[in-house]
């Protein structure tokens, strides 16, 4: 007799309903504790084994998976399109959580005839996903903070940016020093130039610090700020610089833990041999792929990250294909960025640069060009890792 237990996930509670034979015989709720998994493991413990179905909902199912991982009990989690298609059967104006609970439940026995069986997923790929998105996090949140420091430059020393690079720390470092032409005017040429250089800044020797001192006086003879040298803005300056400062710094760590991370895995070494993919742009596929060697073909990985393509055909009309933009968006944009240099003139040579040159004579667009240099990209790495070889251009332009 085949049990099958749906749960409606939601923020702090799950909407749980058991079927037997097709047909629903309890319905209850648990909360998503340490409580409500022990009522789930005793109820489990009350069937012979049960299988578990329910959708993934982000950070708030990861809880749950977890807890089923540890207890060894069988479960089968669903994407949330898969899930939606299952309890859309025309009668939704009647949605509750009781009733998604029990579709996920009964829909299963027809979808997933036999009991499906999980597979081992490396903690190690879950880490770097994680890492991942909070390297975009802080990504977001280091522009932000830039554009709130771009702005008050224009009070305080408008037109330092037109003379000093600040997307670079030595830039950074020099408008904390000096967030207002009034710092300036209390030395010389050559005092400035000295307290450049107290900064022991990496890259910053003589001839640079010269160079920055001469813009510096560039920028102190054009500007005319909008506030006074004891306005608060001044501090506020600072403490922007800062805030830039403090996310690089934690950007750069969270990519330094990821590559230690990654070693771990064979395919981070076959990713790095091919052209236009540095350690920064490895891990990340990895953190948002995961396990390559799960996906049968590259066409299911194009569903996952959300690139295949959508065809509507009916009588004389049809419609423009179109990716459908489903899946993963973060790994998404990671792969486009990532043959946008592949292709670039300074990459080294590679076929999908060689592709995108032969094709961009015909192409009457760019984007769909660059999906299909996508494709080709997912197919090189999946065939790597599947066959654990790393990059050849030579074996590469023979395919």
């Amino acid at each position: 007799m085949r049990t099958i237990i749906g749960l409606d996930v939601s923020k702090a509670t799950a909407t749980l309903s058991v079927a037997t034979e097709g047909k629903t015989i309890y319905d209850s709720t648990i909360t998503l504790d340490a409580i409500g998994f022990n009522t789930l493991k005793a109820m489990v413990a009350s069937y012979d084994r049960p299988e578990v179905v329910f959708e993934a909902t982000g950070v708030y199912s990861r809880r749950l998976e977890k807890f089923l991982l540890d207890k060894g009990i069988l479960y089968h989690i669903l994407n949330p399109l898969v899930a939606k298609k299952r309890l859309d059967d025309g009668s939704r104006l009647r949605k509750n959580d009781i009733r998604d609970a029990q579709g996920l439940a009964l829909t299963e026995f027809v979808k997933q005839p036999v009991a499906f069986k999980p597979r081992f997923i490396d903690p190690v790929y879950r880490e770097l996903m994680d890492l991942s998105r909070y390297y975009d996090q802080q990504t977001e949140d280091l522009k932000r903070e830039k554009n709130r420091l771009h702005r008050s430059i224009q009070l305080t020393f408008p037109n330092f940016d037109d003379e000093i690079d600040l997307s670079r720390r030595s830039g950074l470092a020099v408008l904390r020093l000096f967030p207002h032409p009034s710092r300036l005017r209390q030395g010389s040429f050559e005092a400035i130039k000295q307290k450049i250089l107290a900064l022991q800044l990496a890259g910053i020797g003589e001839g640079r610090a010269d160079t920055l001192t001469r813009r510096l006086w560039q920028a102190n003879a054009i500007s005319y700020p909008a506030v006074d040298e004891q306005s608060l803005v001044i501090k506020q300056v600072q403490d922007q610089v800062d805030n830039v400062l403090r996310i690089m710094d934690g950007r750069e760590e969270t990519i330094v833990y990821m590559t230690m991370l990654a070693h771990q895995l064979p395919e981070y070494e076959i990713l790095l041999s091919i052209p236009g993919i540095g350690e920064n742009t490895a891990v990340r596929i990895l953190g948002e792929i995961g396990d390559v060697r799960r996906f049968m073909t590259r066409a299911q990985i194009n569903s996952y990250i959300g690139i295949d393509l959508v065809e509507i055909q009916s009588g004389d009309y049809t419609a423009q294909r179109r990716i459908t933009k489903h899946g993963n968006p973060h790994a998404r944009k990671l792969l486009y960025w990532t043959v946008v240099n592949m292709i670039s003139s300074t990459a080294k040579p590679n076929h999908i640069r060689d592709f995108y040159v032969k094709k961009q004579e015909t192409a009457s667009r760019r984007k769909p060009l660059l999906v299909a240099c996508m494709d080709r990209l997912i197919k090189i790495i999946h065939y790597l890792i599947n066959t654990n070889q790393n990059y050849s251009y030579e074996l590469a332009c023979s395919r």
